[in-house]
């Protein structure tokens, strides 16, 4: 019997991470973790115990000029209730998170260019990344020994190895890059141009982009389905103010399905079932997506609250 599924998903319009049965839709738990008009909830890290979400707390604005802040919440998912938050001291902007395979939170804060690396039993800083740029967005591989961080307004992606916690390289890009992700197999990344309807492929091996794809509208977030075979692509035409989630067949990039959503659309997350994906929407509806008809079905909700950002399953 498939037990319920889970989803967390940062809320900015009413700053918390909140819980939700993806099926029904019903709101689980609703916990303020940031401050309205201050301090908004990004993106979210689940401790590898499945006890805990570190989730950042970026600043009074969603991206760019803002008064940033410089805390992360921690909640304790058991009991659904804020812990309390980690003051990072110095380094403001926290946005992009990740679990790495020791159970380290990493955390890239923009308005200083690093990565910190935080023990999640003490709250303590333990290494500092110089990355030279805000690493906004990441994406680690699947055995999560190398993370990837891309940039938006510059023209590389930085490398670093995990273990060492080394910068390796430097990926060069055209232009700057929206956020970015690693292919089922390893071998590539997909990366967002920044202002124009491209998808960049990145040979891993190489460190070089060998093709770029056509998109619909400007990209924002791209996704991997479970079995690998579907590359979605959340993108958006801020001048129509019209979102849209494309479906890219992973052997051939060319091959797209396009699915029309109201307004701009943030994260996605392929369902459990193999069959739909959620898509976090700029109103606050999580709108659900059949993935074969490449159409949107009934069964979406709302979280409660404009801009619900990051979308992650709960453990179970």
């Amino acid at each position: 019997m498939r037990t319920r599924e889970r989803i967390l998903a940062t809320v900015k319009g009413n700053v918390s991470l909140s819980a939700f049965d993806a099926t029904s839709g019903e709101r689980l738990a609703c916990v303020p973790v940031g401050t309205a008009g201050i301090a908004k909830p990004h993106e979210i890290a689940i401790t590898n115990d499945g006890s805990h979400a570190f989730v950042s707390l970026y600043g009074d604005k969603d991206y760019g000029l803002n008064a940033p802040d410089n805390r992360l919440a921690v909640v304790d998912l058991i009991q659904m209730k804020l812990v309390g938050h980690v003051d990072l001291g110095l380094y403001f902007g926290p946005h992009a998170l990740m679990t790495d395979p020791d159970g380290m939170i990493w955390v890239t804060v923009d308005a200083n260019c690093c990565v910190l690396v935080l023990d999640p039993a003490t709250w303590e800083i333990e290494h500092t990344i110089h990355l030279g740029v805000p690493g906004h967005f990441l994406a680690p591989t699947s055995d999560g020994s190398t993370v990837y961080f891309s940039a938006k307004e510059y023209p590389f992606i930085c490398e670093v190895d995990v273990n060492s916690k080394e910068l390796r390289a430097k990926i060069p890009l055209p232009v700057g890059a929206q956020a970015i992700r690693v292919s089922h197999d390893d071998q590539r990344l997909y990366v967002g141009h920044l202002n124009r309807p491209l998808l960049h492929v990145i040979d891993r091996a190489a460190r070089q982009v060998v093709e770029t794809v056509r998109l619909t509208a400007v990209p924002g977030w791209p996704f991997v389905t479970q079995d690998g075979s579907l590359v979605l692509v959340t993108t958006y035409d801020e001048r129509a103010d019209q979102g849209f989630v494309d479906l890219l067949d992973a052997s051939d990039l060319t091959r797209r399905t396009t699915v029309e959503v109201s307004g701009e659309p943030f994260h996605a997350l392929p369902m459990q079932d193999g069959e739909h994906v959620l898509v976090a929407l700029a109103s606050g509806e999580i709108a659900k997506v059949h993935l074969d008809r490449a159409e949107l079905v009934p069964g979406g909700f709302h979280a409660a609250g404009e801009m619900p950002e990051m979308l992650l399953h709960m453990s179970d």
